[in-house]
């Protein structure tokens, strides 16, 4: 009998090398017969497992979201990778019951437009994520800023306050300030050597 050509990574899992008609696993990934079998396993455990894996192709991703447990969706939503059909799935109340997800999803980089039906749930630890995610919109942390907590009305507050700031004064902050009132910039502000004033 021919022996199969192979190439490419070794599954995760199998430790398996794919024949050459499949598609070649990411790094650090599983062949498609290994996310199969997690998938459809009636253990919760392998199934939450397989959602912590890395490399997940997007079915597999899709398949976890939409898991009956709880376990499996909150480790789906711990995911920084997910595709944005899925953010707007496990983050929106009406269709994700469970609350560890929701509260999750509350600090998703990724979170977004999706932020106001989250910031709608009557949750603390929703609105405080919501408040200290640099991805929740200007909308939403105006009206996290009026919140009866006082931890996430300062928060939405110095939220509003760094994303008011130019590049020069986010650059007049000391390191610490910056961090917390601004979120991350796509490029690194000018040095400035003087105090805020």
């Amino acid at each position: 009998m021919a022996k199969t050509e192979t190439f490419g990574d070794r599954c995760a899992t199998c430790r398996k090398r794919p024949a050459v008609a499949a598609p070649v696993p990411a790094p650090g990934g599983c062949c498609e017969p290994c996310w199969r079998r997690a998938l459809a396993s009636p253990a919760e455990s392998d199934r939450s497992e397989a959602a912590r894996r890395p490399g997940a192709p997007a079915w597999a991703l899709a398949a976890l979201a939409a898991d009956q447990s709880p376990l499996v969706r909150a480790e789906v939503a711990l995911r920084p990778d997910l595709p944005d059909e899925i953010v707007a799935a496990l983050a929106d109340p009406d269709r994700e019951p469970d609350r560890t997800v929701l509260r999750r999803m509350a600090k998703h980089p990724s979170l977004g437009a999706h932020a106001p039906r989250l910031a709608a749930v009557d949750d603390l630890v929703v609105h405080r994520q919501l408040a200290g995610n640099p991805s929740t919109p200007a909308t939403v942390l105006a009206v996290l800023s009026r919140h009866t907590d006082a931890a996430v009305r300062q928060a939405a507050r110095a939220r509003l306050v760094g994303a008011a700031l130019d590049d020069d004064g986010r650059s007049r902050l000391p390191v610490g300030v910056r961090a917390y009132l601004t979120a991350p910039l796509g490029r690194n502000p000018a040095r400035n050597p003087r105090s805020p004033g």
